[in-house]
């Protein structure tokens, strides 16, 4: 994957779409989570969800009263590791998902977790890793994304109009910190502070005042901090760290006065994110041109169109899992020979200028133009993701990777028209629908590298089934400059790691970042936000060392906030066209 490819993931936002299996009658699972962060990894003592087929009644039912029950609406759970079973404290059950409080004295490793509903157990069980701690935040969507439940001491809770002050004590609501002592289905006799409990808040370390378990609810628990002074923004980054293990990162607003918050990057618009928390659907479009690398984050499908080629080229039918292997080979004579083994008579048949044209083809340097338009009727990940993703401007956050771009499959695509218009310094295109809401252009194998040529850019459409007439622009201006990118080849994780740049837009705003994949442990990323001007941002030890150590398969990035230019389209809630210009590196993050 090329390193580029990140900048527009950003965009992406996951919708966990669980198989179909209603036609069985049988309850299956499919995984178990911690309950705010939606993470496999689960602490004793904490909350956890599991999600599924047929695992409990058709309307929700929730314990009503302490002691918790071992069973409610006919589910019930227990939790296996090695020798030992225990029965799990049952917090409420629906025919999709069912929550429970994940035993104290639950053995740590790896344990399996069964459910029953109406007597009749899964096939399977949900594979877990039951660890001392992991704290996972709560957060408004009830998506482990974007804005955090985080309240006044008085119980407020911190929103875009009413939000925290710098100097003000307030609690973050979670679940994780740990096992305790007295049995799990009851509210706790006593409140035992869980020590070495870590609160960090854009780049800084708040100080902590209490991290232990709440007195409302079995496996809560409550984390109090003060905002540090010199803090303002609408999605300031918050993470806790517990037992050496670092949080899923939500957000919070912060304001001087304590009302209405503002950015000064460019961030999800409050009003937006308040309609996709209300539940009110929200229609997007993605107007993008750059490497395409850099569009296959936001759902560039180029596989069919290099299939076409290739299949050309070749002589032979060339399928698009294969060209998929292609696009993650180095364009090198033997990383491409290594990936073309199948084809290898038709390869081998090529002269040396057939298999540069290969070369050339697969090639994801080469730029393009991609235009996506959506609805989505189940909004609230939406906000959540895309609102979590972009922090304010000065800090940073960190997600895990993720597929589902903005008008892709997972949202309603909405048609307008048959082909867009390209025109600008690049050369004049035509976007042809390949999906509907899904337009694409390659421009070729010139021109090529990680800048678009400045100038201005629009697309132009004459409208279709759902979209009205509209022409968007985009002006390029200076192109960014990783400067001190050859000195930066090995990340030592523990430490800050200070990044400088050159050129850009100005006023205006970067995005920095980088991911690391590592198949046995999983892959994860991060973003930072600054003002171009400033030339120089410094990434905290806390953020690198969220990511998984790699020897190779990690990248950097530096680039335009894809969110710099918003753009106006007839009926439309929310719509960008971004330069997907990026200055990156492969790394290796020790």
């Amino acid at each position: 994957m090329d390193g580029s490819t990140a900048i527009l993931q950003l965009l992406s936002f996951a919708l966990v779409a669980l198989p179909a299996m209603a036609q069985f009658n049988a309850p299956v699972i499919y995984s178990a989570e911690n309950s705010a962060s939606y993470a496999g990894t689960i602490a004793q003592g904490s909350l956890f969800v599991v999600f599924g087929t047929n695992i409990g009644p058709a309307q929700l039912v929730q314990a009503g009263s302490y002691p918790l029950p071992s069973q409610i609406g006919g589910t019930a759970m227990t939790v296996t590791s090695g020798s030992t079973t225990l029965p799990c404290p049952m917090v409420y059950s629906v025919a999709g998902q069912a929550a429970a409080v994940l035993p104290s004295n639950t053995p740590l490793g790896n344990a399996m977790v069964m459910l029953t509903y109406n007597g009749q157990g899964t096939p399977f069980p949900a594979l877990v890793n039951v660890v001392p701690s992991a704290v996972g935040i709560f957060t408004l969507s009830s998506s482990g994304l974007g804005p955090g439940v985080v309240t006044a001491l008085d119980g407020t809770v911190k929103t875009f109009a009413v939000t925290a002050k710098p100097g003000e004590t307030v609690i973050a609501w979670a679940t994780g910190l740990g096992p305790i002592t007295g049995p799990d289905n009851v509210l706790p006799s006593t409140f035992p502070s869980f020590p070495g409990v870590e609160v960090f808040i854009g780049t800084q370390s708040a100080s902590v005042v209490y991290a232990g378990r709440s007195g409302c609810c079995a496996g809560v628990d409550q984390i109090a901090f003060e905002v540090p002074a010199g803090l303002a923004g609408c999605y300031l980054p918050v993470a806790i760290r517990s037992g050496g293990r670092l949080s899923n990162f939500v957000s919070v607003a912060v304001n001087s006065s304590g009302q209405s918050c503002s950015d000064t990057a460019p961030t999800l618009p409050a009003a937006v994110m308040d309609q996709t928390l209300a539940g009110r659907s929200v229609s997007t479009a993605a107007l993008a041109a750059g490497p395409v690398g850099v569009l296959r984050g936001l759902g560039f499908r180029q596989e069919q169109m290099f299939a076409e080629k290739l299949s050309s080229l070749l002589h032979v039918k060339v399928s698009r899992q294969d060209v998929s292997k292609l696009l993650r080979a180095n364009p090198s004579q033997r990383s491409l020979g290594r990936a073309m083994r199948k084809y290898a008579a038709a390869w081998k048949a090529l002269d040396p200028a057939a298999k540069e044209a290969i070369r050339k083809a697969v090639n994801l340097t080469q730029e393009g133009a991609l235009a996506g338009f959506g609805r989505y009727n189940t909004p609230g990940t939406l906000g959540a993701a895309v609102g979590g993703l972009f922090p304010s401007q000065g800090s940073c956050t960190v997600f895990g990777l993720m597929a589902g771009p903005l008008g892709s499959t997972s949202s309603q695509g909405l048609d307008a028209g048959s082909s867009l218009a390209l025109s600008g310094p690049a050369g004049a295109y035509t976007l042809m629908q390949r999906d509907t809401g899904q337009y694409q252009v390659m421009f070729g194998s010139t021109p090529t590298g990680p800048n678009l040529p400045p100038g201005t850019y629009a697309i132009t459409s004459s409208g279709g089934r759902d979209i009205e007439a509209f022409s968007a622009s985009l002006t390029v201006s200076g192109n960014i400059l990783w400067s001190n990118k050859a000195a930066i080849s090995a990340v030592d994780r523990s430490q800050p790691l200070t990044i400088t740049w050159s050129g850009g837009a100005t006023p205006g705003s970067v995005l920095i970042g980088g991911y690391s994949e590592f198949n046995t442990v999983g892959s994860a990323g991060f973003v930072c936000a600054e003002d171009t001007s400033k030339g120089t941002f410094t990434i905290p030890s806390f953020i690198l060392s969220a990511l998984p150590a790699t020897p190779s398969g990690g990248v950097m990035f530096i680039g335009p906030h894809p969110l710099s230019r918003q753009v106006a389209i007839p009926g439309v809630d929310l719509a960008y066209f971004i330069d997907g210009s990026s200055d990156s590196r492969s790394v290796a993050y020790q």
